[in-house]
């Protein structure tokens, strides 16, 4: 047997195992600290300081959704004349033009 498809069949393997840990960890780490916040909801005795930075949190949601909101309310508006100036077209070809 060649050394080199052995040593190819074990890089892989260890590729793998290595790929696996380095998601598996983050995430282990990440679904600990959810719980330990949904546990601290769950009882309601959130720290003063998380439920000021989930205060600020809401509060720059909300600027972030005004600002979205003034940024598509031009383009939904032309789409909306655009969409009636079509239609009275469509319904002016329809009749014959008068």
């Amino acid at each position: 047997m060649n050394v080199f498809l052995i040593l190819r069949d074990v890089s892989v393997i260890l590729l793998a195992a290595q790929a696996f840990s380095c998601t598996l960890i983050p995430l282990a780490l990440s679904a600990g600290v959810v719980y330990g916040v949904w546990w601290l909801r769950r009882r309601r005795n959130l720290p003063a300081w998380l439920r000021t930075s989930r205060e600020y949190l809401n509060s720059g949601l909300s600027y972030v959704d005004r600002a979205m909101a003034g940024v598509t309310k031009p383009i939904f508006a032309v789409n909306r004349a655009l969409a009636t100036v079509r239609a009275w077209i469509r319904f002016l070809s329809r009749r014959g033009g008068a």
